[in-house]
């Protein structure tokens, strides 16, 4: 398989020409250390696969679709079994900085290391995908990348039928908006940064749901509702 320069031996999907491959680079910060969870939370497993499994898994099947070049996960230093599964599923493991696993930190970390790759020289975006969500469907991803290409749409997110009211991940970030990562703080995201510089995140309706899984309790809600479809 060939390797995108600068990302090590990360390999790309074959049949795709390097040259065809769109700019967008799926960041994941996995370094957070879990604590309403218990500890571990993105190693726990929910059908037979780590929460942070189902979302690589997502991703190397965008990776393959040519709708993300590549996937750099930001995970806690010394953290060795995240580190090894980022490994497993074709992603790359940066290490952030700091142990103490504030979000901020993390992104900060994930997008210098993407910066640092970049030349400049043809539109990129990010897509900030959380750890957590293990719902994480292809189909979303899509619209989120189509709808930056066709619109140029500097932020998108998506809005999810099925929880109207939250706000929905990914978050697709145009590259003239990576630079507000200096300015983010302690857990805050980027989209109070956004907020405060009034760049709008403009919104895709997409059906069902991506949760987060926060708690053991919320791990639990996601087999009660899987046992609920199958009735």
């Amino acid at each position: 398989m060939t390797a995108l320069p600068g990302l090590g031996s990360v390999p790309l999907a074959s049949h795709l020409r390097q040259e065809d491959l769109l700019r967008v680079y799926a960041l994941v910060p996995a370094a957070g250390r879990g604590t309403r969870f218990g500890g571990a939370k993105l190693l726990a497993k929910w059908n037979e696969r780590e929460l942070l499994g189902h979302v690589l898994l997502a991703l190397g099947g965008a990776r393959a679709a040519g709708l993300v070049s590549n996937t750099i996960v930001v995970h806690a230093p010394e953290d060795e079994a995240v580190r090894s599964l980022i490994i497993d599923y074709h992603a790359h493991p940066v290490a952030a900085r700091s142990a103490l696993g504030e979000l901020s930190d993390t992104l900060r970390a994930g997008i210098e290391a993407v910066s640092s790759r970049e030349t400049g020289l043809e539109p990129s975006a990010l897509l900030i995908c959380l750890g957590d969500q293990p719902l994480l469907r292809i189909e979303v991803i899509r619209a989120l990348v189509e709808a930056w290409r066709t619109s140029g749409l500097p932020a998108v997110r998506p809005a999810y039928r099925d929880s109207p009211g939250e706000p929905g991940h990914p978050l697709l970030l145009d590259r003239s908006l990576w630079r507000l990562a200096a300015e983010l703080r302690g857990e805050s995201g980027l989209a109070p940064v956004l907020a405060a510089r009034g760049i709008a995140i403009r919104s895709i309706p997409v059906g069902g749901r991506n949760p987060d899984v926060d708690t053991r309790e919320d791990l639990s809600a996601l087999d009660a509702r899987e046992d609920a479809a199958q009735l």
